[in-house]
């Protein structure tokens, strides 16, 4: 058997009362939940806190949300799975759990918010920072959509903040893999951060692929835009960090039967996960999600169907094709092979445009060839090229 050193997660999705078990949860659910997680092959989870409320106030932190965190962490332990925790949630599925203090300010800019978010992270380190189970801290879902909410900032004010929240989360978590998981919209424009500081702020970078809301799904399900989106936001990370060796993390990528037929789930996983086997620096992949959620709330109707698992822990079809993905990488399934040591430039004069690119490179999968991509500034660095075994610049 050949083996990989690559990892495999998933982002939990209680089955029971969804993010809303913080406020009462249900350990025996919880634990049910990581017990069916755990025997998908997989080695750890990402996990949501509600920022609304372990930090309340600007000063104050739930003990009391401390102490049910260490025990959900207990109970991934015990199914040997790593966790990594979300501290700044205040987005999930489409539904807004800011703190009330932060309404009439300004989370990127407010200095004053950048004190209270590091009083959180202390606090949240103090109490479980030297767990067994603790992966990392990703220091928010999603949170650059944060300018949805009409609170608009330049990519310099978000290039601050996350450097400064990143650089705080390093100190108080030494070690550990400490990520920031900003949706696509930083990867395919210029707004909110720079590719650059996403590409070299954290441990590792992490990319959210998502065939319907990057654009991808315009192409179809089956495309090879869909099919090595992964590919490609792999690549584009490559190409903006400053260390060739830089890992990247397929953070979340998942899959609809509002996209496509649920008979295509099994081509879909398979050859988007093995094509991004193809780009160099891949860490892992997490999958969204672990569990569907309960149509007892009223949600948009994406939402309810996403999970490996229903609610009652009942393993589904997308599921399966998932574990058997795992299963077959772990033996040694590997992609097709593809030419290599060709890249495109991106130009850094003008206005990036994601699907110029991204185009660029499934026409080029489509003809035998796997693109890499160099930025203009770096296109006459005869070392660096050489450090990513780039021997052909288009």
């Amino acid at each position: 058997m050949q083996e990989t050193k690559l990892r495999f997660g998933a982002n939990y999705v209680p089955s029971k009362n969804w993010f809303y078990s913080w406020v009462n949860p249900d350990y025996d659910a919880v634990e049910a939940d990581f017990a069916a997680i755990a025997s998908l092959g997989v080695d750890h989870i990402r996990m949501h806190l509600r920022w609304d409320l372990f930090q309340p106030n600007e000063t104050y932190v739930s003990e009391e949300m401390l102490s049910r965190l260490k025990k959900i962490l207990d109970l991934a332990e015990k199914y040997r799975l790593q966790a990594e925790v979300t501290a700044f949630v205040g987005w999930m599925s489409g539904f807004w759990f800011m703190p009330s203090f932060v309404w009439d300010k300004h989370i990127v800019v407010d200095e004053d918010q950048l004190v209270s978010q590091k009083f959180f992270l202390r606090k949240l380190s103090e109490a479980v920072g030297g767990h067994k189970a603790l992966l990392g801290v990703d220091i928010g879902n999603e949170i650059n959509v944060y300018e949805m909410m009409m609170k608009t900032y330049t990519v310099e004010q978000g290039d601050k903040w996350i450097s400064a929240l990143l650089a705080e989360t390093d100190k108080l978590f030494h070690g550990k893999v400490n990520v920031v998981g900003v949706d696509h919209q930083p990867w395919f424009a210029d707004v909110q951060m720079s590719r650059k500081t996403l590409a070299n702020a954290g441990a590792v970078t992490s990319v959210h692929t998502w065939v319907k809301f990057t654009g991808a799904l315009q192409f179809g399900a089956e495309s090879e835009e869909a099919l090595c989106l992964q590919e490609y936001n792999a690549e584009l990370a490559n190409a903006y960090a400053e260390d060739p060796k830089r890992k990247v993390w397929i953070q979340e990528f998942g899959i609809s039967p509002e996209w496509t037929a649920p008979e295509n789930f099994k081509n879909f996983i398979r050859r988007s996960m093995l094509n991004a086997m193809r780009s160099d620096n891949l860490w892992g992949y997490t999958f969204w999600c672990s569990h569907d959620v309960s149509r007892q709330y009223k949600f948009n109707s994406l939402e309810y169907d996403l999970g490996l698992f229903d609610t009652e822990n009942r393993l589904k079809p997308v599921g399966e094709a998932y574990k058997e993905c795992i299963a077959a990488i772990k033996a040694g399934a590997r992609p097709a092979a593809l030419e290599k040591g060709i890249a495109a430039v991106i130009d850094e004069s003008e206005p990036f445009d994601g699907w110029k690119y991204g185009k660029l490179f499934a026409d080029n999968v489509r003809n035998g060839r796997h693109l890499q991509f160099v930025l203009s500034s770096k296109a006459e660095d005869e070392a660096y090229l050489k450090a990513r075994g780039i021997q052909k610049l288009i």
